[in-house]
Protein backbone atom coordinates (compact mmCIF):
# COMPACT_ATOMS: atom_id res chain seq x y z
CA UNK A 1 0.00 0.00 0.00
CA UNK A 2 1.09 3.61 -1.09
CA UNK A 3 0.79 6.55 1.74
CA UNK A 4 1.94 10.06 0.73
CA UNK A 5 2.79 12.23 3.80
CA UNK A 6 2.38 15.42 2.68
CA UNK A 7 1.42 19.40 3.70
CA UNK A 8 -1.67 20.61 1.51
CA UNK A 9 -0.08 23.98 1.22
CA UNK A 10 2.76 22.55 -0.85
CA UNK A 11 3.30 22.79 -4.59
CA UNK A 12 5.42 19.67 -4.44
CA UNK A 13 2.38 17.47 -2.59
CA UNK A 14 0.73 18.51 -6.04
CA UNK A 15 2.62 17.77 -8.03
CA UNK A 16 2.89 13.94 -6.45
CA UNK A 17 -0.34 13.94 -6.10
CA UNK A 18 -1.19 15.10 -10.12
CA UNK A 19 1.68 12.09 -11.11
CA UNK A 20 -0.49 9.45 -8.45
CA UNK A 21 -3.45 10.76 -10.15
CA UNK A 22 -1.81 10.45 -13.67
CA UNK A 23 -0.65 6.67 -13.15
CA UNK A 24 -3.59 5.90 -11.36
CA UNK A 25 -2.26 4.40 -8.79
CA UNK A 26 -3.98 3.71 -5.38
CA UNK A 27 -2.99 5.45 -2.69
CA UNK A 28 -3.76 6.88 0.79
CA UNK A 29 -3.29 10.04 1.87
CA UNK A 30 -1.63 11.53 5.61
CA UNK A 31 -1.52 15.12 6.04
CA UNK A 32 1.67 15.75 7.95
CA UNK A 33 1.35 17.69 11.43
CA UNK A 34 3.44 20.72 11.20
CA UNK A 35 4.22 20.75 14.74
CA UNK A 36 5.37 17.24 14.78
CA UNK A 37 7.47 16.75 12.29
CA UNK A 38 10.90 18.58 15.14
CA UNK A 39 9.99 15.95 17.25
CA UNK A 40 10.39 12.75 15.18
CA UNK A 41 7.44 12.08 14.89
CA UNK A 42 7.65 10.97 10.72
CA UNK A 43 11.80 10.13 11.12
CA UNK A 44 10.62 6.66 9.93
CA UNK A 45 9.02 8.63 6.79
CA UNK A 46 11.68 11.44 6.20
CA UNK A 47 14.95 11.15 8.00
CA UNK A 48 15.33 14.66 6.42
CA UNK A 49 11.79 16.21 7.56
CA UNK A 50 10.98 16.91 4.04
CA UNK A 51 7.59 16.61 2.63
CA UNK A 52 5.93 15.12 0.66
CA UNK A 53 6.99 11.60 1.84
CA UNK A 54 6.10 8.20 0.03
CA UNK A 55 6.16 4.81 2.13
CA UNK A 56 5.24 2.38 -0.26
CA UNK A 57 5.46 -1.30 1.58
CA UNK A 58 7.29 -0.25 3.90
CA UNK A 59 9.91 1.78 2.02
CA UNK A 60 10.31 5.60 2.32
CA UNK A 61 11.26 8.26 -0.70
CA UNK A 62 11.23 12.23 -0.10
CA UNK A 63 11.96 14.71 -2.23
CA UNK A 64 9.17 15.23 -5.01
CA UNK A 65 11.72 14.14 -8.18
CA UNK A 66 12.85 11.14 -6.34
CA UNK A 67 8.81 10.19 -5.82
CA UNK A 68 7.86 10.91 -9.39
CA UNK A 69 11.25 8.95 -10.45
CA UNK A 70 9.87 5.86 -8.10
CA UNK A 71 6.84 5.82 -9.36
CA UNK A 72 7.62 5.84 -13.00
CA UNK A 73 9.85 2.48 -12.30
CA UNK A 74 6.88 0.98 -10.00
CA UNK A 75 4.33 2.25 -12.77
CA UNK A 76 5.60 2.69 -16.38
CA UNK A 77 2.96 3.84 -18.18
CA UNK A 78 1.66 6.17 -18.66
CA UNK A 79 5.08 7.79 -18.84
CA UNK A 80 6.48 11.14 -16.79
CA UNK A 81 9.32 11.63 -19.38
CA UNK A 82 9.94 11.92 -22.72
CA UNK A 83 10.93 8.56 -24.85
CA UNK A 84 12.91 11.29 -26.79
CA UNK A 85 16.58 11.80 -25.05
CA UNK A 86 16.48 15.53 -26.12
CA UNK A 87 12.91 15.82 -25.13
CA UNK A 88 13.38 14.05 -21.94
CA UNK A 89 16.65 15.91 -21.00
CA UNK A 90 14.34 19.21 -21.63
CA UNK A 91 12.00 17.54 -19.01
CA UNK A 92 14.28 17.43 -16.24
CA UNK A 93 15.66 21.23 -17.20
CA UNK A 94 12.17 22.62 -16.93
CA UNK A 95 11.03 20.65 -13.76
CA UNK A 96 14.21 21.76 -11.89
CA UNK A 97 13.40 25.20 -12.81
CA UNK A 98 9.85 24.90 -11.27
CA UNK A 99 11.36 23.57 -7.96
CA UNK A 100 14.45 25.73 -7.73
CA UNK A 101 13.14 28.76 -9.32
CA UNK A 102 9.67 29.21 -8.94
CA UNK A 103 9.42 28.07 -5.87
CA UNK A 104 11.35 30.70 -4.62
CA UNK A 105 9.04 33.19 -6.15
CA UNK A 106 5.59 31.78 -4.54
CA UNK A 107 7.71 32.05 -1.48
CA UNK A 108 8.37 35.07 -1.60
CA UNK A 109 5.30 36.35 -3.22
CA UNK A 110 2.60 34.20 -1.75
CA UNK A 111 3.86 34.12 1.85
CA UNK A 112 6.24 36.79 2.05
CA UNK A 113 4.58 39.85 1.43
CA UNK A 114 1.69 40.19 3.84
CA UNK A 115 -1.28 41.81 1.22
CA UNK A 116 -0.90 38.31 -0.28
CA UNK A 117 -0.40 35.91 2.63
CA UNK A 118 -3.99 36.61 3.62
CA UNK A 119 -5.09 35.19 1.11
CA UNK A 120 -3.34 31.64 2.17
CA UNK A 121 -3.08 32.08 5.39
CA UNK A 122 -6.42 30.44 6.60
CA UNK A 123 -4.92 27.31 4.73
CA UNK A 124 -1.40 27.43 6.59
CA UNK A 125 -3.80 28.09 9.69
CA UNK A 126 -5.50 24.80 9.39
CA UNK A 127 -2.42 23.07 9.61
CA UNK A 128 -1.36 24.04 12.62
CA UNK A 129 -4.16 23.09 15.08
CA UNK A 130 -4.03 24.89 18.20
CA UNK A 131 -1.87 27.82 16.64
CA UNK A 132 -4.01 31.41 16.26
CA UNK A 133 -4.16 33.13 12.73
CA UNK A 134 -2.35 35.94 13.98
CA UNK A 135 0.92 34.18 15.26
CA UNK A 136 0.35 31.58 12.11
CA UNK A 137 0.75 34.68 10.42
CA UNK A 138 3.63 35.94 12.55
CA UNK A 139 5.59 32.85 12.30
CA UNK A 140 5.29 32.65 7.86
CA UNK A 141 5.83 36.11 7.86
CA UNK A 142 8.83 35.92 9.93
CA UNK A 143 10.28 32.63 9.00
CA UNK A 144 9.93 32.71 5.12
CA UNK A 145 11.19 36.21 4.86
CA UNK A 146 14.17 34.88 6.49
CA UNK A 147 14.34 31.92 4.04
CA UNK A 148 14.11 34.29 1.01
CA UNK A 149 16.26 36.97 2.40
CA UNK A 150 18.86 34.47 2.63
CA UNK A 151 18.30 33.07 -1.11
CA UNK A 152 18.54 36.11 -2.58
CA UNK A 153 15.12 36.86 -3.83
CA UNK A 154 13.60 38.16 -0.72
CA UNK A 155 16.11 40.88 -0.85
CA UNK A 156 14.82 42.38 -4.34
CA UNK A 157 12.63 45.49 -4.71
CA UNK A 158 8.79 43.84 -4.82
CA UNK A 159 8.26 45.52 -8.24
CA UNK A 160 11.47 43.82 -9.48
CA UNK A 161 10.82 40.68 -8.74
CA UNK A 162 6.96 41.52 -10.17
CA UNK A 163 9.15 41.90 -13.48
CA UNK A 164 10.68 38.56 -13.21
CA UNK A 165 7.39 36.94 -12.86
CA UNK A 166 6.21 38.73 -15.76
CA UNK A 167 9.64 37.95 -17.67
CA UNK A 168 9.26 34.04 -16.33
CA UNK A 169 5.55 34.28 -17.56
CA UNK A 170 6.05 35.05 -20.63
CA UNK A 171 8.77 32.88 -21.80
CA UNK A 172 6.38 30.15 -20.69
CA UNK A 173 3.80 30.82 -22.66
CA UNK A 174 6.06 31.25 -25.81
CA UNK A 175 6.98 27.87 -24.53
CA UNK A 176 3.82 26.48 -24.81
CA UNK A 177 3.02 28.09 -28.67
CA UNK A 178 1.46 25.67 -30.98
CA UNK A 179 2.09 22.26 -28.44
CA UNK A 180 -0.03 20.94 -25.88
CA UNK A 181 3.01 20.02 -23.42
CA UNK A 182 6.31 22.20 -21.99
CA UNK A 183 8.46 18.77 -23.32
CA UNK A 184 7.41 16.09 -25.54
CA UNK A 185 4.13 15.17 -27.12
CA UNK A 186 2.55 14.14 -23.87
CA UNK A 187 2.00 15.78 -20.54
CA UNK A 188 5.49 14.85 -18.50
CA UNK A 189 7.54 15.98 -15.40
CA UNK A 190 7.57 19.20 -16.54
CA UNK A 191 4.20 20.08 -16.36
CA UNK A 192 3.30 18.61 -13.24
CA UNK A 193 6.11 21.07 -11.76
CA UNK A 194 5.63 24.37 -13.47
CA UNK A 195 1.50 23.72 -12.76
CA UNK A 196 2.22 23.10 -9.09
CA UNK A 197 4.35 26.23 -8.65
CA UNK A 198 2.04 28.30 -10.94
CA UNK A 199 -0.87 27.74 -9.08
CA UNK A 200 1.06 28.77 -5.44
CA UNK A 201 2.08 31.59 -7.32
CA UNK A 202 -1.10 32.34 -8.55
CA UNK A 203 -2.33 33.57 -4.32
CA UNK A 204 -0.20 36.51 -5.23
CA UNK A 205 -2.29 39.23 -7.26
CA UNK A 206 0.57 40.52 -9.19
CA UNK A 207 1.13 36.88 -10.52
CA UNK A 208 -3.05 36.45 -11.75
CA UNK A 209 -2.40 39.89 -13.51
CA UNK A 210 0.63 38.96 -15.23
CA UNK A 211 -1.34 35.63 -16.07
CA UNK A 212 -4.08 37.79 -18.34
CA UNK A 213 -1.35 39.60 -20.31
CA UNK A 214 -0.55 35.47 -21.85
CA UNK A 215 -2.25 33.59 -24.05
CA UNK A 216 -1.44 29.76 -23.72
CA UNK A 217 -1.03 29.03 -20.19
CA UNK A 218 -4.39 28.86 -19.19
CA UNK A 219 -5.12 26.67 -21.94
CA UNK A 220 -2.36 24.61 -20.98
CA UNK A 221 -3.33 24.33 -17.33
CA UNK A 222 -6.86 23.25 -18.39
CA UNK A 223 -5.13 20.63 -19.90
CA UNK A 224 -3.09 18.91 -17.41
CA UNK A 225 -6.49 19.16 -15.34
CA UNK A 226 -8.17 17.25 -17.46
CA UNK A 227 -5.49 14.42 -17.43
CA UNK A 228 -3.46 14.64 -13.95
CA UNK A 229 -5.89 16.24 -11.72
CA UNK A 230 -4.77 17.68 -8.39
CA UNK A 231 -7.72 15.95 -6.17
CA UNK A 232 -8.31 12.44 -6.86
CA UNK A 233 -10.94 10.79 -9.47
Amino acid sequence: MITLYHFPTSPFTEKVRRALNYKGISHELEEVVRADVGSGRYADVSPTGKFPALMDDGNAVWDSTDILLHLERLCPSPALFPSDPREAALAHVIEDWADESLYFYEMTMRLSWEHNLDEALDEFTATLPGVSRDDVRKMVLQGVGQLVAAQGLGRKPQEQVVSDVVRHFRALDDMLAGRDWLAGDALSVADLAVIGQLNALLYAREARAALEDTSNIKTWMARVDAVAPKEGA
